[in-house]
């Protein structure tokens, strides 16, 4: 059995983030489910003071579950002080100033903390030399999307052998570069560049983003990559039915999950919710947007600063734990997804795994996301159809209100199942080219 290196960059830079995003989630997954289930040796790559270094597999299962702490990931509801405060909002016993005032960011001072927790916790070690160290015909899987940096990439040149899989969640920033700053779209287009020069193959997690890589692949002369479409699984968590909560059944709210971006287009929502309450006043049904602010947030947050009559109504939380955030989705009317453009949309599933409507804006990808599911498809341009949807979901009674029933989850042992054959079959590919001659 061949050797599995995982580059967890993305994971070992973690204690910046104060809860882990969608990118995060998947990279902690395939960590997960390899350091213990790869039969043959699997070790970590993670960026040091000396480069990328290697690290092997017992210290770095203890520096995960450390990260996992240091982000809460995993405590319960009842001690999550987000969702406490959030279940307050709901129940009208507190109100903001500024629906923006639950966000909470990681200083620099919890952030150097959170590095020293992690080095503590694992051992203190600087790991060993990639190009000597890594066993011959290793295997190489990158799922963090954080090619960009290639200085930690370049001893991939050193090693022929190794064999070289990346994953690419899309290519948002540059198919709609109005939606992103330039040093994103800069960014992006040096992981794009790298992961053409440095992969053997490639995993995406739709066939819309298939499409958009395979394009860009081509037009940098690489379009014989082999590119395999896993759509990405339901969590664990969200396999297990959330308790019932009697105080969030008593407020009618909707939810929307993920980074605060303006691509992610929670502006229409804000503006839905402007009309509601010009309509509707004090029987307005609560909005929760659960996310951390991105890049370009910028617009999303002024305008919920200036809103003062959307206050008492929308709540944006940041730092929720896995199962808190479960039984927020559980409880909603609905889960909404307006976005302009997803990789995949992994929110719809966690919704409709536990239950939830889901109403999400007609792209492809949300297609696949929510394929047998009963998923309501919206323009993402149309405002007046989603204030006429939301409004009919918000006065309906519970009992009257269709929940996703009968949808089929994928689980993480269906999709690894996925992931494994397609690393198996391009491995004797790429072993059989090398074998006529040809490039690998």
């Amino acid at each position: 059995m061949r050797s599995l290196a995982l580059d967890l960059t993305r994971l070992g830079l973690g204690p910046a983030r104060l809860a882990p995003r969608g990118i995060d989630r998947v990279e902690l997954a395939y960590a997960r489910y390899f350091l213990t289930q790869w039969p043959g040796e699997c070790v970590a790559i993670l960026p040091t003071i000396l480069g990328a270094r290697l690290f092997g597999r017992e210290q770095t299962l203890r520096g995960l579950a450390a990260l996992e702490k240091l982000w809460q990931e995993n405590i319960q509801p009842s001690e999550d002080q987000a969702y406490l405060r959030t279940k307050s909002f709901l129940a009208g016993q507190t109100a903001t100033a500024s629906p923006t005032g639950q966000i909470l960011k990681p200083r620099v001072s919890d952030q150097a903390r959170g590095f020293i927790q992690i080095v503590s916790a694992a051992g203190f070690s600087f790991g060993h030399s990639l190009a000597r160290e890594l066993p011959k015909d290793a295997i190489y899987l990158n799922v963090g999307q954080l090619g960009v940096f290639r200085p930690l990439l370049s001893w991939l040149h050193r090693r022929p052998d190794v064999r070289a899989f990346f994953m690419l969640h899309d290519l948002i920033p540059l198919e709609y570069p109005k939606h992103h700053r330039p040093i994103g779209i800069r960014l992006h287009r040096s992981i794009v560049k790298n992961t053409a020069e440095f992969a053997h193959a490639i995993i995406v997690a739709s066939d819309a983003v298939r499409t958009t890589v395979h394009d860009a692949m081509s037009w940098l002369g690489r379009g014989d990559l082999p590119i395999h479409v896993e759509l990405l699984p339901v969590p664990s968590e969200f396999l297990v039915p959330a308790a019932k909560d009697a105080e969030l059944a008593r407020v009618p709210y909707f939810i929307v999950c993920g980074t605060i971006d303006s691509y992610k287009n929670h502006l229409l929502l804000l503006e839905v919710w402007r009309e509601l309450v010009a309509r509707q006043g004090a029987r307005v049904p609560k909005l929760i947007i659960a996310g951390s602010p991105g890049v370009t947030s910028r617009t999303v947050l002024d305008v919920l600063k200036t809103s003062t009559a959307i206050h008492r109504h929308v709540i944006l939380i940041s730092g929720l734990s896995t199962p808190a955030l479960r039984n927020l989705i559980a409880g909603a009317r609905a889960l909404l997804m307006p976005s302009l453009a997803e990789g995949f949309g992994l929110p719809i599933v966690e919704a409709l795994a536990q239950g939830t409507p889901v109403i999400a804006s007609d792209i492809p990808a949300h297609r696949e996301a929510g394929r047998g599911g009963g998923v309501t498809y919206l323009s993402p341009s149309d405002a007046g159809l989603w204030s006429s949807c939301i409004g009919r979901l918000s006065s309906a009674a519970p009992a009257d209100i269709t929940r996703a029933r009968g949808y089929q989850p994928k689980t993480w042992q269906d999709y690894f199942a996925g992931i494994e054959s397609f690393i198996a079959r391009q491995v004797a590919a790429i072993g059989s080219r090398n074998t006529s001659g040809c490039r690998g």
